[in-house]
């Protein structure tokens, strides 16, 4: 991860708290919509692509990483763990 990405990911952190991280797009996309009806909530995206032509997926090519204010924590957890 790059230097500024670290810096923004603080600055996001700071204020938010993570409760969630995926490399799978469809449970990005489950998650997000679990948290959608019940918190509001911020993804941070980082791409992992490799530079090496053999072995490349873009499966599991972008990490996603949900946020949520501090006092919203315990209801976007258990949103996430609902079923």
């Amino acid at each position: 991860m790059s230097v500024w990405m670290n810096i923004i990911e603080c600055l996001i952190s700071s204020k938010k708290t993570e409760v969630y991280v995926t490399f799978n797009r469809e449970e990005y996309v489950k998650v997000a919509s679990k948290l959608q009806g019940a918190v509001k909530f911020r993804v941070a995206t980082t791409s992992n692509m490799s530079s090496s032509p053999i072995g490349t997926s873009d499966e599991y090519a972008t990490e996603y990483k949900f946020y949520v204010k501090k006092e919203d924590q315990h209801k976007a957890t258990q949103a996430i763990h609902s079923k």
